[in-house]
């Protein structure tokens, strides 16, 4: 029986014919007519080569040839990249900033690298055009959580994945749905899975969905609601499977109230000691820095004091990551950290908000008008980078890295997609 190797050895041994080998525009400048034949190249040392690729460079390959698109969509390539480019390269996932507003209903992103690389210069806001009113609840893996009403009781859920367009079709229906949220990944049974309070005839029930070919939700614990604090959309916590969010205890003051993505369970633990004298002026936040559980809030309105939680559920394990003083230009604002760069440098959102008022004294509403902060952890520096255009990014602000990674049950947007790229 001939072996692999004297067939590839005799090919050699041919006279070289031409050979002719066309490719898409923006790989080749144009058809290349070789001399030579074509070098053969073994699938480890491909997918080698495209792990180290990034994630949007990989997915335009996928027209290359059958072989490399089986390759790309495979949901094992997609995790062995997305393991690579967290853990390793960060260059390949390509951190971006998504936002949507409420009241404009704007709905895009942009790159997190120009910003903090070129604060002073203009960085480009990409915008979605869609033809429902998206909102971001959560990101993970790559994956937005899109949330949408069509009727204004009964409200849809789908994931999305920015870099390959891909997204859940059909939507996940939650009917009368509450603000108090949360999107997470269930790593030890591969499930993305979405947590929200319902009306269901007065009754309010919490129900957690599970995305897959076969979408299901069932009821679990209750979540009280009523002593929920400060973002009201749990904040996700990579490697623990866990949704947090800030709950006021009557007699132990603020906890950490977690749910467990994969027992579907609830626990407390407490949150970093303060002095009792401390006034906190502005609600605080839980976020998700360097992959741990992160907390912030404003002491007297002159400093705000960033935590986090190195073991996770470890009270003991809180560490005081920074001081900040007070930004320079702003006056009562919230601030929320979205994204340590480096060792150094904090990417956060400062928030203000104002009273609308108009004729006659009369108060119609409240606007919130809000600004990225590049804050300096060495030398207490601020910078604050320019968007072009200039969004209202309002609270409503998520990291999430560009990944390979397909929303269960994906469907490909075509020329009538809900949602499209609008470059300007």
């Amino acid at each position: 029986m001939e072996q692999p190797h004297d067939y590839y050895e005799r090919e050699r041994e041919r006279k070289p014919s031409r050979v002719t080998i066309s490719a898409p525009k923006w790989l080749l400048s144009s058809t290349v007519t070789q001399s030579q034949p074509l070098l053969f190249f073994p699938d480890e040392l491909i997918r080698e080569i495209l792990l180290r690729l990034p994630a949007r460079s990989v997915f335009r390959l996928r027209r290359v040839c059958s072989s490399w698109k089986t390759l790309i969509f495979s949901s094992q390539f997609a995790k062995d990249h997305l393991q690579r480019s967290t853990t390793g390269d960060p260059s390949l996932s390509g951190p971006r900033v998504a936002y949507y507003h409420s009241c404009h209903y704007g709905f895009g992103d942009f790159s997190l690298r120009s910003l903090v690389e070129n604060p002073s210069k203009p960085t480009e806001v990409v915008l979605f055009e869609e033809r429902r009113n998206y909102k971001v609840i959560g990101s993970c893996n790559g994956l937005l959580c899109l949330l949408f009403d069509v009727d204004g009781i009964n409200t849809f859920v789908r994931l999305w994945n920015p870099c390959t367009g891909l997204l859940t079709t059909p939507s996940v229906e939650c009917g009368d749905f509450l603000s108090v949220c949360g999107f997470g990944y269930d790593h030890v049974n591969d499930r993305y899975k979405f947590v929200g309070i319902v009306n269901h005839m007065g009754e309010y029930i919490t129900r957690i969905y599970t995305f897959c070919s076969n979408p299901s939700n069932r009821a679990i614990q209750e979540i009280p609601f009523n002593s929920i604090m400060g973002d009201d959309k749990g904040v996700f916590v990579p490697g623990t499977a866990t949704l947090n969010w800030i709950r006021r205890h009557a007699i132990l003051g603020c906890l950490v109230f977690s749910l467990d993505l994969v027992k579907e369970t609830f626990s407390e633990f407490s949150l970093p000691l303060s002095d009792p004298d401390d006034k906190i002026f502005f609600v605080p936040r839980l976020c998700e820095l360097r992959n741990c559980l992160a907390y912030c809030y404003n002491h007297e309105k002159t400093h705000w004091f960033m935590w986090i939680m190195k073991e996770y559920g470890v009270p003991k394990s809180w560490t005081k990551l920074a001081i900040i003083p007070s930004l320079p230009r702003l006056t009562d604002y919230h601030l929320r950290p979205l994204y340590t760069w480096g060792n150094n440098i904090l990417v956060a959102v400062a928030s203000t908000s104002r009273k609308v008022i108009r004729g006659n004294n009369i108060h119609v509403g409240v606007a919130s008008t809000s600004r990225i902060v590049l804050y300096n952890l060495d030398n207490g520096s601020f910078e604050f980078p320019v968007l072009k255009p200039t969004p209202s990014i309002g609270l409503s602000v998520f990291i999430y890295h560009e990944s390979l990674v397909s929303p269960p049950y994906p469907g490909l947007p075509n020329s009538s997609s809900q949602i499209q790229l609008i470059k300007r």
